[in-house]
């Protein structure tokens, strides 16, 4: 399945929070404002398009990335990396 990565720069606390609560359903938060998701591509469009509904497209950004299997192994973690996430392996229910 593919993965994605998804980065956002919301501006109201609100539909922050509803943004991060759905993508929380479809992934894994790796950032405060970026979630990893291993989704079909059918599953990828209902949750933007269920976001879209949170959004104001005049002040709020969100970017989606594709991430290839070669460019996933070869991400670079500095830091704290104790409590990242293994994307993929977990078990997503969506409702």
């Amino acid at each position: 399945m593919p993965r994605y990565a998804i980065a956002y720069d919301i501006a109201n606390n609100a539909r922050r929070r509803k943004v991060a609560n759905l993508l929380d359903s479809y992934g894994d938060r790796v950032q405060n404002s970026v979630f990893e998701m291993v989704v079909t591509k059918p599953m990828l469009e209902i949750c933007l398009s269920r976001m879209k509904e949170f959004l104001d497209l005049n002040e709020d950004k969100v970017v989606v990335y594709f991430l290839c299997k070669v460019c996933e192994s070869k991400r670079i973690y500095i830091g704290d990396v104790e409590d990242t996430p293994s994307i993929g392996e977990e078990q997503v229910f969506i409702v």
